[in-house]
Parts: C-alpha cells; structure tokens; sequence
C-alpha cells in the first residue's frame, strides 16, 4: 500500500504552510511599520529629544509652521523621524492645522509654551534649573530669561517686576502672583508652575485656586 497522501491532500497541506511562511513574515514586518499622519509645529522653537523626556537629551528643534510627520504617540510625546533616527517631542505643540503666523501671539505664547516642555520635572527649593530642579521663582525667572527678561530672584520681589494689570486684563504669558508663590498664565485659565516637592512642575486649573495678589506684564 502507498504511504502517498493523495493529491488534494498535499495541495491542501501546500496551501497551509503558504498561510503560515506569510503570517510569520508579516509578524516580523510589523515591528518596523508604523501608520504616519502629518502635523504642525505651534511652538516658536519645539525641542527635539532622544527619548520621551523632559529631561533627555536635546538633540535638534523644529521651528513654529513645520509640517513634521509623526509615528505614533508615548504619553504626553510623539514619535518623529529625525536624521534617520525615532525621536520625540512634546504633543501639546502639534497640530492637525497650520498656526497662524500673526505677531499677535507671539512673545507671551512663546514663554508659555516654552514653560509648559519643563512639566514633570522636578521642584528643587532654591533651585533654578528648569530640567534638574527650580522652585517657583526660580522657574519663572529661567523661563523669562530664556527670552532675555530679567526678573528678581524671589516670590515677593518678583511681584513688583514689570506692568501691574487686572486679573481681568491678564494675558498667556504674565507672572501670576500669590502669598509665597508665583506662576506662568498659559491661557484657558491655567497657569505652570514649580508647585511643590511632591508634584514637581505642573499645570494648575483654575489659576486663581489661591489668593492672586498680582498680575505682572514681563512679556512686552
């Protein structure tokens, strides 16, 4: 008796392990694909990273306008292609549309945004470094002299810096002040800010959860 298995049997077991070589391939392809989708750059200069942080190292920056293509997101970072390498940058700072480039919203959205990539980092009392550690004055006065604004060390000295204006009249980019504490209005009202050992810097809403002893206008 023939140990043959009949025609429609090895036709059968052909077509099987076709199924199976190509299912194994496209396992293995699937690592590398990665569905792409385009995005705007809103940040004046948004900081291009080795790893989805903060506080890792800077490798590049796109400019305010950029259309950039994006792979996929980690946490608040998206994944970008950038001189042949994955890198990240801060999600908040991409957009589905083109940013108007009107000088309107320029400098005070600048400080803000630029404020905002340093949230997670950590509170340091008496520290001004905006990725190894600041307290609140010493945050606000970096992230201002980062635009070339020079502003007093202190909570309470900060609050005589710059243009007094109402609560009102605040606008992205003004110092909020409180008893003992300072931050950075972002707008929708929220403020960033080096709150505490525990939280590190973060974003507040409402940005009067505390007494508001003045707003200051540093951006002019």
């Amino acid at each position: 008796m023939s140990n043959q298995k009949p025609l429609y049997m090895r036709f059968v077991t052909l077509i099987l392990s076709f199924v199976l070589v190509a299912g194994i391939v496209c396992a293995g392809n699937q690592r590398d694909t990665y569905a792409s989708y385009k995005r705007y750059v809103t940040a004046s200069t948004l900081a291009i990273r080795t790893k989805p942080s903060s506080s890792s190292k800077q490798v590049g920056s796109y400019k305010k306008g950029k259309k950039i293509t994006c792979y996929g997101t980690s946490g608040s970072w998206t994944k970008v292609k950038y001189k042949d390498k994955y890198r990240y940058v801060f999600t908040n700072y991409l957009s589905k549309s083109k940013p108007s480039s009107s000088s309107s919203s320029s400098k005070g959205v600048q400080v803000a945004n630029y404020a905002k990539q340093f949230v997670g980092n950590p509170y340091k009392y008496g520290g001004t470094s905006l990725t190894n550690g600041a307290d609140c004055s010493g945050f606000t006065q970096s992230v201002y002299k980062h635009f070339g604004y020079s502003i007093p060390r202190t909570s309470s000295e900060q609050r005589s810096a710059g243009t007094k204006v109402s609560w009102a009249n605040k606008q992205i980019g003004d110092l909020i002040c409180y008893d003992g504490h300072v931050a950075i209005y972002i707008g929708s009202n929220q403020i960033v800010h080096a709150s505490s050992a525990k939280t590190g810097i973060k974003i507040s809403s409402p940005a009067d959860y505390r007494k508001v002893l003045s707003v200051r206008r540093i951006v002019k």
